[in-house]
């Protein structure tokens, strides 16, 4: 989904599909990190994580369990955590600045436990993959969809910004993401349930209720320095109950198209498309992260 070219920053955009298909180009077989001792079960595949902060599960390899590291295209790295009995526990996406992309945990039974999704802005001396439209083929983004209306509320908002403002930016987003035409002139199938149910006290964290809010990232396991991060709980069935989006508060952001900020709804609408959407299907890009 293209951001609003009114941000003065390009932004890398971790696309969990194309991660997925960037495995086959992956380098020789991967490597089987076993866990002797406390140091390396608090640093898998050599990864520095922070501690969970906001609910979520500690990436760390189980007692008797192992981490396998990947190198894939575009040079990221997918670590795979493994339980003892051998099935999988989680996986992370990371970048060659170790940047956490993407988190996702599992139950025994093998369907999903939680998964994040991280955005990041790009430095000047990064540049993005080529996006190319060269196939006509159209496939889901996720095997599970929302089945009930997702109710979702906003929390604390940008600072120095009216919070109405940024509530209509947010929720412009969400209508966004329902009509979107993706960067190869496709519609996507997507009519997601979802209903905003107004302001709230409340912050984004692993809760119960989907929220939207405005805080630090700092130290975050899951996207630490991220321009914004969305954290997706699942039921025991592997079905999306709760998805909670935050907005780093280390950035400026904007609405009315300010040169030296990040756009809110540019942002949020990327966010939102993060979530599992009901029937949502879209062109499989080529490229894992690309810039606007």
């Amino acid at each position: 989904m293209p951001f609003s070219r009114r941000r003065l920053f390009p932004v890398a955009i971790v696309v969990a599909a194309a991660a997925c298909a960037g495995s086959a180009a992956e380098d020789a077989a991967s490597v089987a990190l076993r866990a002797p001792s406390a140091a390396a079960v608090a640093r898998p595949c050599g990864l520095r994580l922070p501690p969970p902060v906001r609910g979520e599960l500690a990436f760390r390899i189980p007692s008797g369990g192992h981490a396998a590291r990947r190198r894939l295209a575009g040079r990221l790295l997918l670590c795979t955590l493994h339980r003892r009995d051998g099935s999988r526990f989680a996986r992370l996406h990371s970048d060659s600045h170790q940047r956490v992309l993407s988190v996702a945990f599992f139950r025994p039974s093998g369907v999903l436990r939680s998964a994040s999704d991280a955005v990041y802005a790009v430095t000047p001396a990064e540049t993005g993959s080529d996006v190319k439209c060269d196939s006509s083929s159209e496939a889901s983004i996720g095997t599970t969809y929302w089945r009930t209306t997702r109710k979702w509320w906003i929390g604390a908002t940008a600072p120095g910004i009216n919070r109405e403002t940024v509530a209509k930016a947010v929720r412009n987003a969400q209508n966004q993401w329902t009509n979107n035409v993706n960067w190869c002139g496709i519609k996507d199938q997507a009519d997601p349930p979802a209903h905003y149910e107004g302001k709230t006290s409340r912050a984004a964290k692993h809760d119960g209720y989907s929220t939207v809010d405005w805080g630090s990232l700092k130290n975050d396991q899951n996207c630490s320095g991220a321009l914004a991060c969305t954290v997706i709980a699942y039921d025991e069935q592997g079905n999306p109950v709760e998805a909670d989006i935050r907005f780093n508060t280390e950035f400026k952001w904007s609405t009315t198209g300010a040169s030296n900020a990040y756009d809110i709804q540019s942002v949020a609408a990327h966010e939102i498309g993060a979530t599992p959407s009901s029937s949502t299907t879209s062109r499989t890009p080529p490229s894992v992260t690309t810039r606007w």
